[in-house]
């Protein structure tokens, strides 16, 4: 099994993700375009509702809906596999790279 590092902001690792966990994540649309939203903020921390207005390309989507369903299906998803924390009170979704996932969604047409 191959397994790569999520590391901080000051580079120390926090845990690491297999291939094989990376390329699920990956798989669905919708967590790409919230990935590449983390991978390209500045601070690596966004409030959610920032997020959903940078990954989301439909203009008439339902904010809230979208919300909620980041809520309880894309966020736990990517915090049980170490790459983000979710604080749901503060609404603020706190990223950590690793540089699979950043060389997968390279290769991949958002």
């Amino acid at each position: 099994m191959n397994e790569c590092q999520i590391v901080d902001e000051d580079g120390y690792a926090r845990c690491t993700c297999d291939t094989d966990a990376v390329f699920r994540l990956l798989a669905d649309a919708r967590r790409r375009k919230l990935i590449a939203a983390l991978e390209s903020c500045e601070d690596d921390q966004l409030p959610l509702s920032k997020l959903i207005r940078q990954s989301t390309t439909d203009e008439q989507v339902d904010l809230e809906a979208r919300k909620r369903e980041f809520h309880h299906v894309h966020l736990p998803m990517l915090d049980d596999h170490g790459l983000i924390d979710y604080d749901s009170e503060a609404d603020l979704i706190r990223y950590y790279h690793c540089e699979l996932v950043a060389d997968v969604l390279a290769m991949t047409d958002l």
